[in-house]
């Protein structure tokens, strides 16, 4: 990947995901040019430098329901089906690739988090439980990885044909050629092995930091299963005394 892409874990959501410079097609006249990109909260923004991102940028996307493609090595398109449609060109297939897949990332954390909230905004208006949000949470990111496991899965694939044909191939300078191929793709498969291993992170922080209230959760759950047992319980005896009364007056012989 090119020293100008910035990739972080998205430890925080006022943090970019991505950035890094890009070509943007303009128009006819002026061609592709040169812009700063940010990939950030499920939105990819460009401003034309890093000083202009103090004050407004000159144009951003919604990820949620965009379509992502690949045009050839190093193009790809980004279009909502309406009005906007980015087409983005990198330095390299490798930092076209690990673009893309920062993208479908963002994409479908975007559409879940969409979800999410929709979610929570029908059990509020129900009266759901708190705990229920924290379920909800727990799905999403693990969708997340169930994501990055299958990013994961196509770049393996894609590195695993390459090298395949290393093991068949005697031609010195096809070799070559295949031992350069290997190491992008083996960059994109530690990309993707990072993402994972960063989602996989998150499930596991987030698990830990509630697991309490899941614990606290069960034992109130317990804990009024307790309680409703033991006054179906005293409900049966007292059931049982007054059976025994009615039948006690019933058999009482009447007084001369």
């Amino acid at each position: 990947m090119g020293d100008s892409i910035t990739s972080k874990s998205n430890s925080s959501q006022n943090e970019p995901a991505m950035k890094g410079w890009l070509f943007k097609w303009t128009n006819y006249l002026k061609g592709y040019q040169r812009r700063w990109f940010v990939l950030q909260n499920g939105h990819l923004s460009y401003y034309r430098n890093q000083a202009e991102m103090a004050h407004t940028c000159r144009g951003s996307i919604s990820l949620h329901g965009a379509l992502i493609y690949t045009v050839d090595a190093c193009t790809f398109v980004i279009t909502n089906g309406g009005t906007q449609t980015f087409h983005i060109k990198a330095a390299s297939e490798v930092e076209r690739q690990s673009w893309v897949t920062a993208l479908e990332l963002a994409k479908a954390k975007a559409i879940r988090n969409m979800e999410s909230e929709e979610d929570e905004e029908t059990m509020e208006s129900e009266g759901g439980e708190d705990w229920s949000g924290l379920v909800r949470k727990l799905e999403s990111q693990l969708s997340e990885l169930q994501t990055c496991g299958d990013v994961l899965a196509k770049h393996w694939k894609n590195l695993a044909k390459p090298l395949s044909e290393m093991e068949t191939n005697a031609d010195p300078e096809a070799l070559q050629g295949k031992t350069k191929e290997v190491c992008e793709r083996a960059t994109l498969f530690r990309i993707a092995t990072n993402a994972m291993i960063n989602s996989c992170a998150e499930y596991l922080k987030t698990a830990q930091n509630h697991s309490h209230k899941l614990i606290k959760a069960l034992q109130h759950e317990k804990e009024q299963r307790e309680r409703l047992q033991e006054m179906v319980e005293t409900l049966a005896q007292q059931h049982s005394k007054l059976e025994q009364a009615a039948n006690a007056h019933t058999q009482r012989p009447a007084s001369e």
